[in-house]
């Protein structure tokens, strides 16, 4: 398939601007060099290392939600949504985006933002207040009749509310984003000479990697894709998920397949004790990143994953002849709610 012919079947989707694309896509040699050494190994032990930088994105702080915000608020003000009730954790990036974007277009955003009631308002928490959602932190337990409840009230009042996870299309917004994310690495990686060579893409168990692994499967490159589990859930779980996804993506966009089973490969052992808790590994991983190449990462997301690629180049896992392009998916508001933590690792 054709990048015109995806192009124009996503140019058929209401669609909002709020993201600066194409982000760039950066070699970091130093990163290379520092983990070989980390390794006490020569550099051709370890795979060359790309970034595609979503961290740069712009809107809101950041990350790789605004590509999926400008098709899921256009899709929402189209079906007469004027108020979104959010649920998520109190650190989710999600939630920052979908709080900013209701500023953006008006929308009224109620943040129903799950667990750890008594933590600081740092971070993501923060932007949200910041960008006017209404915030209301709750234990988990009660989120949904909280936001049922508030849907119910402000309906009550003349509005039209919806929970947004309520809504379908919030499932396969983001794939789409990243199919057409595909395009710009299509353009990028020729650039750089990596142009029809086997890649392995890097990223998080997700809408993005998901998406430009189905870009791959359409037209052709040889593109494989890994994906890093940052909590508990299952591979089979995850694989369904993208399954069901990317066939509804497929069908949207006349794509002439969707993923299958052996399509991305979940990499699991470096979620730690649970979802939004950074460990030893994350930590190093930030570390290392900052001081090789001056790229931040954040605990909760791209630091797990960056965790990942280091430990599993360390255990021999990677072909080193293949080169590893990282998906930075941005999350950088958290990194400042781990200050301490980040400020106090190594220093023993």
């Amino acid at each position: 398939m054709k990048n015109q012919q995806i192009l124009d079947s996503i140019a058929e989707l209401p669609r909002i601007k709020l993201a600066r694309l194409c982000t760039p896509f950066e070699e970091t040699p130093n990163l290379r060099a520092a983990i070989a050494e980390s390794m006490d190994a020569d550099i051709d032990a370890v795979p060359r290392i790309f970034f595609k930088r979503d961290d740069a994105t712009g809107f809101a702080f950041g990350g790789n939600k605004a590509r999926h915000m400008e098709f899921l608020f256009a899709h929402l003000i189209g079906r007469g949504f004027d108020t979104i009730v959010n649920i998520n954790h109190y650190h989710s990036n999600q939630a920052r985006f979908v709080a900013a974007a209701s500023a953006k277009t008006g929308l009224k955003c109620h943040m129903v933002a799950v667990d750890m009631l008594d933590a600081p308002v740092v971070g993501n928490l923060l932007i949200g207040h910041l960008t006017g959602a209404e915030i209301h932190r709750v234990p988990g337990e009660y989120s949904r009749s909280v936001a049922e409840k508030l849907v119910e009230e402000e309906n009550g009042n003349g509005r039209k509310a919806t929970v947004l996870s309520d809504n379908d299309f919030s499932d396969i917004a983001g794939m789409i984003g990243f199919v057409e994310t595909g395009i710009e690495l299509d353009a990028q990686t020729s650039d750089a000479d990596l142009g029809g060579a086997p890649l392995r893409f890097w990223g998080l168990v997700g809408r993005s990697i998901a998406g430009v692994r189905l870009y791959a499967r359409n037209t052709g490159k040889p593109w494989s894709a890994s994906a890093t589990a940052y909590s508990h859930t299952q591979p089979d779980s995850y694989e369904a998920i993208y399954i069901d996804r990317s066939t509804r993506v497929a069908e949207l966009l006349g794509l002439d397949t969707a993923l299958e089973p052996s399509d991305l490969d979940t990499i699991t052992g470096y979620q730690g004790s649970d979802y939004g808790v950074p460990h030893d590994g994350v930590f190093e991983a930030i570390h290392m990143v900052a001081k090789a190449e001056g790229i931040l990462l954040d605990p909760n997301y791209t630091g797990k994953s960056m965790s990942a690629l280091i430990g599993e180049i360390r255990a021999g896992n990677l072909d080193p002849d293949t080169p590893i392009v990282f998906i930075h998916s941005g999350g950088l508001p958290q990194t400042f709610a781990y200050a301490q933590q980040l400020w106090d690792w190594g220093s023993d």
